[in-house]
């Protein structure tokens, strides 16, 4: 696969590292250390059993093999509408062994793993904000109060409005927090351009 190709497979446009090295280890392996390790990596991924490389003399075979296995169906599930066709050509595309390639594919496909990640609900998308600042002039115990209040309403899609009544305190420290996630999302961009030269 050229490092210059559209990005049309689900691994991205470069191969991830523990690809690379799952595709090494696969030129010495047989059948039931891979099918093993495939049906590990679902077995995790579905009710969180984690595997036991303590029975293996060399433990780096199975870690590897379990890392990449990992690798290629968590970034699948990442993909909801991803057709078995197309997973099963982007493994090719990368010299993915045929008779791996099937056993992978036969596993994922017919999990239930694939069909629960094309359940889960996605989140919330955010449609409007309104706000406004109302100052507390009095209360039951006070006669003169003069405190601030922020009322946001968050208008989503296909959800319930959400109303958030925040003092003066904690309006600053959401502002501050915005500010920070912002400033840093910046940073990382700047990484990721510089990184990409």
């Amino acid at each position: 696969m050229s490092k210059y190709a559209v990005e049309t497979s689900f691994l991205g446009h470069r191969v991830p590292k523990e690809v690379k090295l799952l595709l090494k280890q696969l030129k010495t392996v047989k059948k039931d250390v891979y099918s093993t390790s495939i049906d590990s990596v679902i077995s995790y991924l579905a009710h969180g059993q984690s595997p036991d490389f303590s029975k293996e003399l060399d433990a780096s075979r199975p870690r590897t093999l379990f890392g990449g296995f990992y690798c290629i169906v968590s970034k699948a599930l990442r993909h909801k509408d991803l057709q078995q066709s197309a997973f099963v050509a982007s493994l090719k595309e990368v010299n993915f062994p045929d008779e791996v390639t099937e056993k992978l594919s036969e596993a994922l496909f017919s999990s239930s793993l694939i069909h629960s990640s094309r359940m889960e609900e996605e989140p919330a998308k955010f449609r409007d904000l309104d706000w406004r600042l109302d100052v507390v002039l009095s209360n039951n115990h006070l006669a003169k109060v003069l405190q601030p209040e922020i009322l946001v309403e968050l208008k989503l899609e296909k959800e319930d409005d959400i109303t958030l009544q925040l003092s003066q305190q904690q309006f600053h420290a959401l502002r501050q927090s915005t500010a920070k996630v912002l400033h840093d999302m910046c940073q990382l961009r700047e990484k990721k351009f510089m990184g990409s030269k």
